[in-house]
């Protein structure tokens, strides 16, 4: 089959703008902040408001299997069936009134329309790529550090002139705009009249389970992904610093994307885990001045998120492209228990003298180091110890 070039990109692109609709959202706060001071004051508690965005991202993994079972339509129509219900999601939220209506509506039905494209992206990209295949993730990814850096300015100032309802209309109606695009843009490389001739198959395969190194990446992924949202929620300095991070976020998966396509995406992924572990160790408990945080959000921005590019690489590495959708739907499912890492960080600060910081730094810094020590070990069994080997 020849495969024109521009078809690389497209794909690409399509992913980028899923990304910056699913985590720009998921991880812009400005909506919390200004529920807590108006329609919610009294009704609803900061923790409760935060704990809207976790229910996204859980929603976003273990919903993730609904979009295989309707695999035999094509990616293109699981892109457009989230879309709708994501930006469905969004522009319902402005009308709540309870905390309530905000779970339902921005937390559950965005998280399940949101589901669709992640499955979409992760699976659809590594049939167009081979060499590039994390360079491709990377660059499509980006568009969730770089969703966060927009999102959060653009929803002040919605709010701050039109109100908190039409806000989030407008937003939900500029989403739609970038999913109408990219759901033209997104193609599968395998024919629609193939796909249509497969049966429906289980997306949850238990039989994987009985592969050991799917066990290992698994146990070393989670882990290490646990820690990727405590420093979010707990930098100081208001939005400035949430905005420098995710921009290295988003750079680093790009550069960081097409350097694990050269020395390989495993290693790669051992590589930055290590170094965000060492960065939460080593700079952030000094980091008391503008200065050092600054040096602490572009050094682990840079490297903390490179689960999110590497992931569908990694997974077609240890099961198999044959294997992949299956693989994904298991590990997307497996690491919704990531997101228990922000509720442990706040059980660790409450036992915590003077409620400091210290503890979660240091678990923090932990479940970083022990993922990549894991995957050291997955990567013994892939090369037959040789641990220098590309992998």
């Amino acid at each position: 089959m020849k495969i024109n070039f521009l078809h690389h990109r497209v794909i690409v692109c399509s992913g980028f703008f899923a990304n910056v609709v699913m985590f720009g959202v998921a991880n812009c706060f400005g909506f919390s902040q200004a529920f807590a001071t108006s329609i919610l004051e009294g009704k609803a508690s900061t923790l409760q408001l935060m704990t809207v965005g976790s229910l996204i991202n859980v929603c976003l993994n273990i919903f993730s299997p609904v979009s295989v079972l309707l695999a035999r339509f094509g990616t293109r129509f699981n892109y457009a069936i989230g879309s709708v219900l994501m930006c469905l999601g969004i522009i319902l939220a402005g009308f709540t009134t309870e905390i309530w209506h905000l779970y339902l509506t921005q937390g559950l039905l965005f998280g399940f329309g949101a589901s669709f494209l992640y499955m979409s992206v992760a699976s659809v990209i590594p049939q167009w790529f081979t060499t590039r295949r994390a360079a491709a993730m990377g660059i499509a990814s980006c568009g969730s550090g770089l969703g966060g850096l927009a999102m959060s300015p653009l929803v002040n100032y919605l709010i701050g002139k039109y109100g908190i309802p039409w806000a989030y209309r407008i937003l939900g109606f500029f989403c739609l705009g970038l999913c109408i695009v990219g759901t033209i843009m997104i193609k599968d490389r395998i024919p629609s009249s193939h796909q249509k001739d497969q049966p429906i198959k289980s997306p949850l395969q238990f039989s994987m389970f009985k592969e050991v190194n799917f066990n290992i990446w698994l146990a070393g992924s989670v882990i290490g992904v646990m820690g990727y949202l405590g420093p979010m929620f707990y930098l100081p300095n208001g939005s400035n610093m949430l905005s420098i991070l995710c921009a290295m976020n988003a750079i680093g998966r790009i550069l960081l994307g097409f350097v694990a396509d050269k020395i390989g995406r495993l290693n790669m992924f051992i590589i930055t885990s290590t170094l965000s572990g060492v960065f939460s160790f080593v700079i952030w408990p000094f980091a008391t001045s503008y200065g050092v945080m600054t040096v602490f959000c572009i050094l682990w921005g840079g490297t903390s998120g490179m689960y999110y590019a590497l992931a569908a690489p990694i997974t077609a590495r240890v099961v198999g492209m044959e294997k992949l959708p299956v693989g994904l739907s298991i590990a997307f499912i497996i690491s919704a228990i990531a997101a228990m890492g922000t509720p442990i960080m706040a059980a660790i600060q409450q036992v915590t003298p003077d409620n400091g910081y210290i503890g979660i730094q240091m678990f923090d810094g932990a479940v970083y180091v022990l993922g990549a020590l894991i995957c050291v070990f997955l990567k013994y069994r892939l090369t037959g110890g040789s641990l220098l080997s590309k992998c």
